[in-house]
């Protein structure tokens, strides 16, 4: 699978050709009815950086709102898009009416000064069941997802998780006891939203 996906993006970005995935192969050109047209990273685009991420679209466009530390709106083609950071977890802001955790709105305050107003590109692997885009948020080269992590902003969410660099950037910010980890007992955001429902 990584090695036909990674066949459609070389026919993308080299040949500035579109892609369709034809059954188990993909093509430059359509094949009949059933081919789905792949969305492609933009040639001047930074590298792949996500590790295992099944990509299902691209996302660019201006951060319009940021609502917590891992939620964004951004204004793409003309439309409102909701993005979700994958693989990670940030403490919450509320939820259902409880009193937030440490560190939720710091998480908030350093996605601001990252993303506000500026152009994004998502790497977007899911779609939830609340509607939102679920990806990898990079601002120029910069890959946020990871950014926040490092900074001890977030944890990564271990159900979702497929990139090994978040654990070892988690791992490291524990050591140091930055962000969260300066806390004596931080709550996992699934733990803590269990236990406000």
């Amino acid at each position: 699978m990584k090695k036909l996906f990674l066949t459609a993006l070389m026919l993308a970005t080299t040949a500035q050709a579109e892609v369709y995935k034809c059954g188990a192969s993909y093509s430059s050109t359509p094949c009949g009815n059933d081919a789905v047209k792949i969305e492609t990273p933009a040639a001047n685009a930074p590298p792949q950086q996500t590790k295992g991420a099944n990509i299902i679209k691209v996302l660019n466009g201006a951060v319009v709102s940021v609502a917590d530390g891992d939620t964004i709106t951004i204004l793409s083609g003309g439309k409102k898009e909701k993005i979700r950071f994958a693989q990670i977890d940030t403490p919450e802001t509320s939820h259902f009416g409880s009193t937030p955790q440490p560190y939720g709105k710091e998480a908030g305050a350093a996605l601001r000064d990252m993303v506000k107003g500026k152009n994004v590109r998502v790497d977007v692997e899911a779609v939830d069941q609340y509607g939102r885009n679920v990806g990898t948020v990079y601002v120029g080269g910069l890959n946020v997802n990871r950014e926040l992590v490092k900074n001890g902003f977030a944890w990564v969410y271990r159900q979702y998780a497929h990139d090994p660099e978040l654990l070892e950037l988690e791992k490291a910010a524990r050591s140091k006891r930055i962000g969260l980890w300066m806390l004596d007992n931080p709550i996992y955001p699934p733990d803590f939203r269990k236990h406000n429902k």
